[in-house]
C-alpha cells in the first residue's frame, strides 16, 4: 500500500467536424496529480490497483475568432466583433490495474497496466453549444522504474508512457469532436509492505 505523486506531459490531437468542415489541432498540457495504490506480491510479480482520487483538470485552452461575417459565414468584412471560445477537460474515476515485474535482484522493474476513466468537458462557446461527457475511456500504460527497500517500507521512482482510446463527443449543435490522448510521466512513490 502506498501513495504516489506524478508529473505528466500529455498531448491531445483532435479534430472537429462542423457540418462537414473539419478543423484539426493539437494541445499539450503539463500537470501533477496524486494517486494511491495497493498491491499483492505473488513472489514473481506484484499485482496492484492504483486510483487517482477526485479529478484532474487540464489547463484551459482558448481561441478567439474575429472577422466572422454573418451567421452563414458570408461577408467577413470585419464588422462583427470577435468572440473567445474556451474549453478544458476534467478526468475522474481513473482506476488502473497493473502488474509489476522485478528485473532480477537489481531493484529495477517494469510495470504495465490498463486503466479506465471518465472524461468531462467544460466549455464556454460563442455558439452556446455544449459537449457531452464520456465514460469508460480505456488506457494502456508502461513504465520502467527502480525500487529501494528500507525495512518494511519502499521508495520508487519511475518514468512511463500512457495512451488512451480515441475520445469522441457530440455537441448540442451536432458538431463532433474526436481526440487521441497520449503522454509521458515521471512518478515517485512511497509504500509499506505488510
Amino acid at each position: 500500500m502506498g501513495v504516489s505523486l506524478s508529473h505528466g506531459v500529455y498531448k491531445a490531437t483532435g479534430s472537429e467536424n462542423e457540418d462537414g468542415e473539419i478543423t484539426s489541432t493539437s494541445e499539450e498540457s503539463k500537470f501533477a496529480y496524486p494517486s494511491v495504490f495497493a498491491e499483492y506480491n505473488t513472489g514473481t510479480v506484484s499485482i496492484g490497483v492504483e486510483v487517482i482520487p477526485g479529478s484532474v483538470t487540464t489547463d484551459q485552452a482558448s481561441r478567439t475568432d474575429i472577422n466572422l461575417g454573418d451567421t452563414n459565414g458570408v461577408g467577413n468584412d470585419g464588422t462583427t466583433s470577435g468572440v473567445t471560445n474556451t474549453a478544458e477537460v476534467s478526468i475522474s474515476q481513473h482506476v488502473t490495474l497493473y502488474g509489476l515485474v522485478p528485473i532480477m535482484d537489481s531493484g529495477a522493474y517494469v510495470k504495465a497496466g490498463i486503466s479506465r476513466m471518465n472524461v468531462k468537458t467544460n466549455e464556454s462557446l460563442a455558439t452556446g453549444s455544449t459537449y457531452g461527457d464520456v465514460e469508460g475511456v480505456q488506457g494502456l500504460h508502461a513504465s520502467l522504474g527502480y525500487q529501494h527497500d528500507t525495512g518494511g517500507a519502499f521508495f520508487r521512482a519511475e518514468i512511463g508512457y500512457s495512451e488512451y482510446d480515441n475520445v469522441s463527443v457530440k455537441g448540442s449543435n451536432s458538431h463532433t469532436v474526436q481526440a487521441d490522448i497520449e503522454g509521458k510521466y515521471a512518478r515517485i512513490s512511497i509504500g509499506h509492505t505488510f
